[in-house]
């Protein structure tokens, strides 16, 4: 097609004299002198940036971390399940717990976690990598686990005047029938329980990981003193 419309119909070969080679064009170049301007005529560009949706400049992240603030934290606790793998650590000078996820910035720091396990966690920052093993409760400093207000432990639980008991699960199906109505247990003036946020969960598995550790040193000193007490 190009050939048809004449597109290096004049092309040839170099001619074999040299002499008969067409002289190539002078150019003359005129210096000139630097168009840029000073750096103040430009502070426009700053001040409205071209890829900015509402040309103005984004603002900085206030919550960053200081990079220089080191890792002073123990682990404390480890959550991992299917969707969620978290880890919740205390700081060593005011005892604050924090929780962090994994691929996440330690808020306050310049520490991310990038590995955890059931028993360790790993945190990468300015100064390498460093792991924290999971800290065991020693009894000592902890308060001792008491039993809530109004739990009802140990006690039967008594049920409203009027109110059905649940049926029993099915021998064949295993599955429990209701017969709850919905609007019955306003009717019956039970209050309707809140749903539990993923925070809540995870501090109160916390505290009853510290309730078992704590029940389990008391244990051990109350044998421990016992086994003195008969070598005696």
């Amino acid at each position: 097609m190009l050939a048809v419309l004449g597109l290096g119909g004049r092309v040839g070969p170099h001619p074999a004299d040299g002499a008969l080679t067409p002289a190539l064009p002078v150019v003359t170049l005129d210096a000139v002198g630097s168009r840029v301007g000073a750096a103040s005529d430009y502070l426009e560009v700053g001040n409205r940036p071209l890829f900015g949706r509402d040309r103005r400049p984004a603002p900085m992240n206030a919550d960053a971390g200081d990079a220089a603030a080191p890792l002073e934290v123990n682990l404390t606790s480890v959550l991992i399940t299917a969707g969620l793998k978290l880890a919740i650590v205390q700081n060593t000078s005011d005892g604050a717990s924090r929780r962090v996820r994994l691929g996440d910035v330690l808020e306050g720091t310049a520490w991310r976690l990038v590995q955890l396990e059931p028993r360790r966690a790993v945190f990468e920052g300015p100064e390498g990598q460093r792991e924290l093993a999971l800290r065991v409760f020693d009894g000592a400093g902890g308060q001792s686990p008491t039993a809530q207000a109004g739990s009802g432990v140990g006690g039967p639980v008594s049920m409203p005047s009027g109110a059905t008991a649940p049926n029993k699960p099915d021998a064949a199906t295993g599955a429990a029938v209701a017969t709850d109505t919905p609007g019955q247990g306003a009717a019956l003036g039970i209050p309707a329980v809140a749903p539990v946020t993923p925070d809540e969960q995870v501090e109160a598995i916390r505290r009853r990981i510290e309730a078992r550790r704590a029940m389990r040193a008391a244990e051990a000193a109350a044998e421990q003193a016992a086994s003195e007490k008969a070598n005696r």
